[in-house]
């Protein structure tokens, strides 16, 4: 600020020298009121380090005398009113009172008092209002409703950012934070299709529609993990390369995690007729070396796959649980045939062609069960 009056001033004091030296001896005839006001003037702007001094009365007085006095007040009291607009301006940010400041700095635009330090908070009571409501309303629970929000703020932005460095990380954190949230829920909506689809290969009577599902599926969500391993010709499923080089690598399921055994297990039931008797004998031998499957299907199958009715039955408890009432009068769980034939080659040695026909409901399933077991 020291540099707005600094010429005028210098102007002043030449002034009051020439003025001093054209004295002589003789009786002066003249006042040095003015003279010593604009000294004393000079003098308290270099102790005030920039700030407009409070001038006494007196000295306002003699200044008020000559032009270049009354040049110099006006200075002083512009720069009076500027420094008090810019402490108004910090106490108004500091209480958060973002109308009155942005009332302040049309005042200041008006009476040509805005300097360049309040002309660099335009703009900025509507950005800070904008951050406090961004703020409000978190945390935000779904990324659609993150980025909207990041939206609304980003008119803003850019001033906020040159302004405080701590926003610019703040600002960074929020859309680091937007991306996390879409891959979460990314990854959510898709174990969500995988579940119910789940749920539907697991059951006799809905998983022929299992295909369809999971074609329509793939469509809405065409990351879906699983379509890496399977790919469709008509209305049926078959393993992609992808499925039977993860089936031939030793200990593949072992290396998998839950999400990626999920979706191998999955796409292992859609195309197990076009498996074919050496892939399921390797899969054999990788389920003897997991404990269990992640899928309600994959346990079912699992069962089968190792000729193992005590898995297979808990495979029935399992698919029992999660069915609705009604289910259990009019389906059954899958591969229940398939248990069946291999209970009945356990108690009489031969095969039963019978048990390879699906059951027309779990009742009568239930009393077949009974019967081979006596």
């Amino acid at each position: 600020m020291r540099r707005l009056f600094t010429p005028t001033l210098i102007l002043f004091l030449m002034a009051a020298g020439l003025s001093c030296r054209k004295e002589t001896a003789m009786e002066r005839s003249y006042d040095l009121g003015t003279s010593r006001a604009l000294l004393s003037t000079g003098e308290l702007l270099l102790d005030g380090q920039d700030a407009a001094p409070a001038l006494p009365p007196e000295t306002l007085q003699k200044l008020e005398q000559t032009p270049e006095g009354r040049q110099l007040v006006g200075v002083l009291q512009a720069q009076r009113l500027q420094r008090e607009l810019i402490n108004e301006a910090n106490l108004l940010l500091a209480t958060e009172r973002y109308n009155d400041l942005a009332g302040l700095l049309e005042r200041a635009q008006r009476e040509n008092l805005a300097t360049s330090q309040l002309l660099e908070l335009a703009g900025l009571p509507q950005a800070l209002q904008g951050l406090r409501l961004y703020c409000a309303r978190r945390p935000y629970e779904r990324a659609a409703d993150l980025e909207q929000n990041l939206d609304f703020l980003r008119p803003w932005a850019r001033q906020l950012q040159e302004l405080s460095p701590a926003f610019q990380e703040f600002y960074q954190e929020q859309q680091q934070q937007l991306l996390a949230m879409r891959q979460q829920e990314a990854a959510a909506a898709e174990e969500k299709v995988l579940r119910e689809l789940d749920r539907m290969l697991a059951s006799t009577q809905s998983a022929p529609q299992g295909a369809d599902f999971l074609a329509q599926a793939a469509a809405d969500f065409p990351q879906l993990p699983i379509l890496r391993f399977v790919q469709r010709t008509g209305d049926q499923w078959h393993p992609t390369d992808a499925l039977r080089t993860q089936l031939a690598a030793k200990g593949f399921l072992a290396r998998a995690s839950s999400r990626e055994r999920l979706g191998l297990e999955l796409a292992v039931a859609l195309t197990w007729n076009s498996l074919g008797t050496e892939l399921r004998q390797r899969l054999a031998d990788e389920w003897r070396d997991v404990p269990s499957a992640v899928s309600l299907t994959g346990t079912l199958l699992r069962a089968v796959c190792l000729r193992d009715i005590g898995l297979f039955e808990e495979g029935i408890v399992a698919w029992q649980a999660q069915a609705a009432p009604g289910q259990l009068l009019r389906d059954a769980p899958s591969y229940l045939p398939e248990a069946m034939a291999i209970m009945n080659q356990t108690t009489t040695g031969a095969p039963a062609d019978s048990w390879r026909l699906p059951a027309p409901d779990f009742a009568t399933v239930l009393i077949r069960l009974l019967e081979a077991a006596q």
